[in-house]
């Protein structure tokens, strides 16, 4: 089942970010960023739950423009399934949702970000019909 992350949620979280950052220094999953992430209307954090079991999660930031008139776009991040749990259509689960919701908003478009290395997962990303080719990713860290 697919659905947003309760603050519960928090140490399966940690788990799933350290398979997709395993060397990161600057992780910090906290209770009160899951709340306040569920409590504001253009931000989500799902998790694909299985019994209890987190097996995979994704942030979806829904943005505005002025572009397009009103359709907003959406933006999806941090999106990782649970190492043990791959090819079994999870990432295809919660992407899916992710393009039913933002198509239901009338969103112009979804993009996503995944670092330049992990090959594999571009490999996905373009099967679900994301483009790899269109654009070109920056990113400025502080």
């Amino acid at each position: 089942m697919i659905r947003e992350a309760e603050i519960t949620d928090k140490d399966q979280l940690f788990d799933l970010y350290r398979m997709l950052v395993p060397n990161s220094k600057k992780m910090n999953v906290l209770e009160e960023q899951i709340d306040k992430i569920k409590r504001d209307p253009n931000n989500f954090l799902l998790v694909f739950d299985e019994k209890g079991k987190i097996l995979g999660t994704l942030t979806l930031n829904i943005c505005l423009q002025a572009l397009h008139g009103l359709r907003p776009y959406g933006v999806v991040e941090n999106i990782i399934v649970h190492e043990n749990h791959r090819s079994k259509n999870i990432g295809r689960k919660l992407l899916q949702y992710v393009e039913d919701y933002c198509k239901s908003i009338d969103c112009h478009r979804i993009m996503l970000l995944s670092n330049s290395t992990r090959e594999r997962a571009h490999e996905f990303f373009e099967r679900e019909g994301f483009n790899g080719s269109i654009s070109k990713g920056f990113k400025k860290y502080f």
